[in-house]
Order: structure tokens, then C-alpha cells, then sequence
């Protein structure tokens, strides 16, 4: 029963985001439609029970070509004890970290941004086979260009829900460590910045667990964006994501 009904909210998480996105596509503004390849190294470590430190490293890449992205994130998370309702499966914590990003671009100024960001996770139903994240998220954004050293401040909420629906290897054995992953992340940009202000992303992927330490996902999705340079315009963007997950300890 479980497995039938997680993989038809799998199914209806893919399919109601794609007529979503037509929607948006169809406003009469300047618009552009890029591919982008994102690479990300994503390792972990257990300080206790409760807190650990969570790490990123990547770069991102368009075409048509004309920038790419570097960028590194530093996050604490601190997982909530459970007081009341023991025997429900869920979880939950706060967190708050730092981004730094840099972007080299072929026509315009290269870009800068620092951005430090707090967040709630909650994550219910929590079971063996289906998991569903629901994430609240501010942040805060200073961005330069390197050339004239021009400031642009920005301040987002954004909220995100993800489903992930793991194979136990019960109907078929060699299906054991893959999952199935969907998302979708919505963006209230409260004051823009002058670049990359997202407004929304559907990420569906599919991911093995090697091992306990190793895991690694591979997603294609669809961002939406925009930036205010010289004209404003929107883009949409589809996206070809590789992840690779460590647990140090």
C-alpha cells in the first residue's frame, strides 16, 4: 500500500509543476531559456546527537555560454529533541549558515555575493520507505560586481517541499539504495538584488546510497528566475544537477 501511494505523490509532484511552469512561461516579458550543468560535493560531520556541520563545494555552468559559478557553503544544524508526541515518526531542526558565491561572467562585471541564511526543517511522515521535508528559509544577500565595487542588498523567504520515496529491495533486489526525489521551491524575493533573483524550482531526481559514508543523486529540473542588469528579463532555466553526499563520522 505504501509503495503504491508514495509513487503516485511522486507522480502528481512531477506532473502538476510542469503545468506550473507553462504558466509562467507565457507572461509577456523578456525572457531567455538557458541549459545549466551544476556539479556539488556535499560532506557532513557529526558534532553530537544533536548538532552537526554540513558543507558544500560546486560550480554551475550555462549555455549559451556566458558565465559560470563558483560557490561554498558553511551550515550548523541543530536537531530538536522530541518533548511531546514520542511515537509519531517525524523530526525537525534549525540551522543557519553562510554562502559565498562568485560568478565569472564574459560580458559583464564579475559578481560577488555573501549570503547568510536561517531555516526550520520539519521532516514528517518520516517512515522507512517515504519521507516528506517541509523547509522554511530567510536570507539575507550582499552582492558586489568586482569591477566598480557596486553594493546590491537583498532579503528572500523562501519555502520548500520534497518528497523522497526509497526502495527497500522487497519487490525487486537490486532496486535496494536507490531513491526516488522530487521537490519544489518557492521564493518570496522581498527586496531583489541585481542578479539571480529565483522565483521557482521543480527538481525531480533519482539517487543511490552506496554506503553509509557515500550517496550520490542525479536531478533534472526547471528554475525561474530573474535579473535586473541593463534590461530587466526572466529566464527559464532546466537544470542537470550531479550531488555526491560524505559522512565523515
Amino acid at each position: 500500500m505504501y509503495s503504491r501511494r508514495g509513487l503516485k505523490v511522486y507522480f502528481l509532484l512531477v506532473v502538476i509543476p510542469l503545468l506550473y511552469t507553462s504558466s509562467l512561461r507565457s507572461q509577456d516579458e523578456p525572457s531567455i531559456v538557458t541549459n545549466q550543468l551544476w556539479f556539488d560535493f556535499n560532506p557532513l560531520y557529526k558534532i553530537s546527537e544533536n548538532f552537526d556541520f554540513r558543507g558544500r563545494i560546486g560550480t554551475k555552468v550555462i549555455s549559451p555560454y556566458s558565465w559560470y559559478k563558483i560557490y561554498t557553503t558553511a551550515e550548523f544544524n541543530y536537531w530538536i529533541p522530541k518533548f511531546v508526541f514520542k511515537k509519531i515518526k517525524y523530526n525537525e531542526k534549525v540551522y543557519a549558515g553562510i554562502d559565498f558565491y562568485y560568478v565569472f561572467f564574459t560580458e559583464l562585471p564579475n559578481v560577488m555575493e555573501i549570503s547568510p541564511y536561517q531555516g526550520y526543517t520539519l521532516s514528517w511522515p518520516n517512515r522507512k520507505r517515504v519521507l516528506v521535508r517541509h523547509n522554511v528559509e530567510l536570507g539575507e544577500r550582499f552582492q558586489w560586481d568586482v569591477q566598480d565595487w557596486n553594493y546590491s542588498f537583498g532579503l528572500k523567504i523562501s519555502y520548500q517541499a520534497s518528497l523522497v520515496y526509497k526502495f527497500q529491495g522487497d519487490i525487486w533486489k537490486y532496486s535496494k539504495g536507490f531513491y526516488l526525489t522530487v521537490s519544489a521551491k518557492f521564493w518570496w524575493n522581498l527586496i531583489s538584488t541585481t542578479v539571480f533573483n529565483d522565483v521557482v524550482r521543480f527538481t525531480p531526481g533519482i539517487g543511490y546510497q552506496i554506503n553509509p559514508k557515500w550517496k550520490t543523486a542525479f536531478y533534472i529540473g526547471y528554475n525561474y528566475t530573474r535579473n535586473l542588469t541593463i534590461q530587466e528579463f526572466r529566464a527559464n532555466n532546466i537544470i542537470y544537477r550531479f550531488r555526491v553526499f560524505y559522512t565523515i563520522n
